[in-house]
Order: structure tokens, then sequence, then C-alpha cells
């Protein structure tokens, strides 16, 4: 750990101290003060990433620590305005800082136990977060599925921790490589356990979905910098000798990004599609990460939590851009250019992944998915009824966009996490986890039996149980229950 590392943490520390200070004044949201020792701390992140990428030395970690604490104080920024007149605005500062207090210490560890005891700071924090959200029914439900899955995630790291610790005798990370087959076996589940839990992945998945109800501050929290904590957890035990762990956090991120991205599509609220769009990226980072990408798996964290911070924070906004966007004269699509746009693309993709040499990359099946995602950006563009001249515009931008992840920042990934995984699961697994995901996405937007339980098995991934209702005769207007989620409420 650098010094810098010590003084970022002094410096959320103080965040904490300074949300609990009264202001005298009274012309600040409560608790608004901690955005000055959370603005030094990401001073001294961004500090601390320089000096790391100056020695080549924990650069992963050095990003992602700047990215916490970075993303910390954008959102109390903006929460000083939003939560003015809260009365738990106070709570929110110092629980927020006290969660970036968890999460860089969790990153700056250099043994198993002082990453234990950060990353449980964290969890702790975060279901407080949560709590945040008022007394309602739906804040009780988020709650309650945060602390039981979290927690439970929070229990297999210290296990994993005390199996570690008393057979290796030392709480060094880079002691869990002697560790015997069994043993490490062990340690590899409940690692994986964790990091599937934090990820909000299957089959702890519930608690993600429903903490959708807390504030958009909290959102953004948890889903661009909170869950992508996983990663950093399968990084840091990467030389864990067993093939067990890979495959479980596989597994569990091909379910939930399968799934996950149904649900997204049967969602009518922002939240909730945002929230489901989150639990999808998840599973590909911890599928990516179970194939022994951890480079892939940090650009796509960072990528992710920029752009997820940018979309929660601008969700209030989401339904006026709608109301404006239903006003507007709608124009004619282009299906000759939705073709000749997603053609661009694929070609570009194509022509690039063969002459940069990425293809002989091990995780090169991956991009796979990235090259779905920009085709369908790319006939989006070229089908969309804008004028020529601005699809030309947007879509030689998103082919150089293409070319440059695919030719620099793929492979640039990979030299910037020096970390091998001492036993990944086969790049195999991601071929066949794209088909199955891409044979369901077309049968779920057909008609029928399969389509029709597809969506019947989105809708309800992650939801609630329906509360029970006493017998009642319907009428025209037959009044809602007074319980249970809102979202199961009839009008």
């Amino acid at each position: 750990m650098s010094l810098l590392a010590p003084l970022t943490i002094a410096a959320l520390v103080a965040a904490v101290v300074a949300a609990l200070l009264p202001d005298v004044a009274r012309r600040r949201t409560p608790g608004s003060l901690a955005t000055w020792p959370a603005a030094v701390a990401t001073v001294f992140a961004t500090v601390g990433l320089a000096s790391a990428l100056a020695t080549d030395d924990d650069i992963a970690g050095a990003a992602l620590m700047l990215l916490v604490v970075a993303l910390t104080a954008v959102v109390q920024t903006y929460a000083s305005r939003t939560l003015r007149g809260d009365p738990r605005s106070r709570g929110f500062f110092a629980l927020s800082s006290l969660a970036a207090v968890g999460s860089v210490t969790a990153i700056a560890a250099d043994d198993v136990v002082l990453l234990a005891a950060g990353w449980t700071v964290g969890t702790v924090s975060t279901i407080a977060l949560v709590s945040t959200g008022g007394a309602g029914p739906q804040t009780r439900v988020a709650v309650s599925r945060s602390a039981v899955a979290l927690l439970a995630g929070d229990a297999a790291l210290w296990a994993a921790t005390v199996v570690a610790v008393a057979l290796t005798g030392s709480t060094s990370l880079a002691a869990l490589a002697t560790l015997d087959p069994g043993a490490a076996a062990t340690v590899s589940v409940l690692v994986a356990g964790a990091a599937v839990a934090r990820a909000g992945s299957f089959p702890l998945h519930g608690w993600l979905p429903a903490t959708a109800a807390a504030s958009t501050p909290v959102s953004a929290l948890l889903h661009a910098g909170f869950v992508n904590a996983g990663a950093l957890l399968l990084l840091r035990t990467a030389s864990v000798p067993s093939a067990v762990g890979p495959w479980v956090v596989a597994a569990a991120g091909a379910i939930t990004m399968i799934i996950a991205t149904l649900a997204m599509l049967t969602r009518p609220d922002v939240k909730g599609r945002l929230v489901h769009s989150t639990a999808a990226q998840m599973g590909f980072l911890l599928l990516a990460c179970g194939l022994g990408a951890f480079g892939v798996a940090l650009v796509h964290a960072i990528g992710h939590a920029l752009f997820k911070a940018s979309l929660f924070l601008g969700a209030g906004s989401a339904v006026e851009h709608a109301v404006k966007l239903r006003a507007s004269a709608r124009s004619t699509r282009s299906a000759r250019g939705a073709i000749l746009g997603a053609a661009a693309v694929l070609v570009t993709g194509a022509v690039t992944l063969v002459a940069s040499g990425a293809a002989d990359h091990g995780a090169a099946v991956l991009l796979l998915f990235a090259g779905a995602t920009a085709t369908t950006a790319g006939a989006r563009i070229g089908g969309s009824g804008s004028p020529v001249g601005a699809r030309a515009a947007l879509l030689t931008g998103l082919v150089a966009l293409t070319a440059a992840y695919i030719a620099v920042v793929f492979p640039a990934a990979e030299e910037l996490v020096p970390a091998k995984a001492a036993d990944p699961a086969p790049a195999a697994v991601a071929a066949v986890v794209f088909v199955i995901a891409a044979a369901s996405a077309l049968a779920a937007r057909q008609s029928g039996r399969i389509g029709d339980r597809l969506f019947a098995l989105a809708f309800s991934w992650g939801r609630p149980p329906l509360p029970p209702t006493p017998p009642r005769i319907d009428t025209s207007w037959t009044p809602a229950p007074v319980d249970g989620p809102l979202e199961y409420r009839r009008f």
C-alpha cells in the first residue's frame, strides 16, 4: 500500500466527520460539507494513479480507487442540491463517504484480512444507504433483500479468509497461490460467492432490482461503483489454484447477463430499465473474470461506471425528454440505411480484428458481445430518420471507435492488468453464451408459447413475490391493496 492510499482514506474519513458537523449558518444542505474532503481525496487518488502509471505498479487498483473516490465526490456534489430539504441528507453524505472508505481500503489492501474488513465496511454502509430511501414498503423490501444477499456474500468472504490464513499461516494475498487443491477449491468457491453477491448476479440477484426504490444519488453510487467491486475481488484472488471458482463465476455471470438483458426490455420505468441493464453488464463482467480476462473486465467496469452514473443522475429529466420525443413528428425509418449501417460496423470490426492481431488474443471471443452491441448501434443510426449527413457523421464516429477498441483498447487493457488467473474457464464458454443470448433475444421478440414464456421469466426476474390479497369482488373500480410493492398494485 503506497503512502497516497492512506492519505486518500484519511481524507474520506474527514468527509465522514464533516458530514456530521452542524451547519450553524444553515445555508447548506445538511452534511454537504463532506464534498470538500471528498474533493481532496480525489486529488490524492489522481496523484496515486499518475504514480502507478509512472512506476507500472498496480495500475488497476489505482484506477479503481480514483473511480470510486471521484464518483463519490461527483454524486455528493449533485446531492448537495437535489437533497436540499431532505431530512435524511446528512445520513447520505456520512454513509456515502464511509462506503468509499471501505471500498478504497479493500482496493489498497495487500492482505486478505484488511481486504475483507474494507469489503464489509462498504457492505454495511451501502445497506444503510439504501435504508435512507424512507419507510415505505419498497424501501423495506430493498433493505431486507440487500442485507440478506450482501451479508451472505460477506460471510463467504470471511470464511474464505479464515480458511486461507489458517492453512497458509499468512495474511498476504500472495500466499493464496500456495493453497493445496482441496483448500484452493473451497476458497475459490467462497470468493466467487462473495463476488456474485456484490455484483447482484444469479442466484443472489434479487437485491439489485429491489434497490430501484432508492434515491437517485444512492442509485448512482450503487450502480456506478459498488457493484463493480466483484471484479476487484476476483482480480486480487486470481492466484488461487482452482478452476472451480472461475466456473462458478462464469456460469453465474452468463445466466444473469442473458436473463437480465431480457428483463430490461420488460420494464416500463426508467430506473427499472437501468437496474436490469446494470445486472446484465455485471453478468458480462463476471463472465470476463471467469475467463481470466481481467483487463477487459477493468475497462468494462470503468466505462460502465461512468456511463451508468451519468444515466442515473440524468434520470430525472428522462420523462421530459420522452414527452418531447413523442410530441415531435416521427420520421420514417430506412431499412436500407439500417442494413448499410450494420454492415459498415461489422466489416470494419472484422477487418480490424484480423489486421491488428487481436483475433489471436485469448479473450478475443468476448469481442463478440462488443461487436454485436456496435453492430446494433450502427443499424439504429443508419436506419434513423435523421438527415443523411448526420447519420454519416455518427456512423463514421462509431466505426472509428469500434476499430480503436479492437486494435488499441482491447490489447492494451491486458497489459495494464498483468495478473493471470491460475486456472480460468475455457474461452469456448463465452461463445456458447453468445449463441444462447442471441437465440433468446430473437425468440423473446416472437409471438408464441416460447416467446410468452421468455417474457414471463424476464418480467418476474428479481421481483418480490406477489403480496397476498384477500378475496374481493371486482368492480369497474377496485382499489388496490394498501401493502406490498408498488409495482404490483393495480390502478
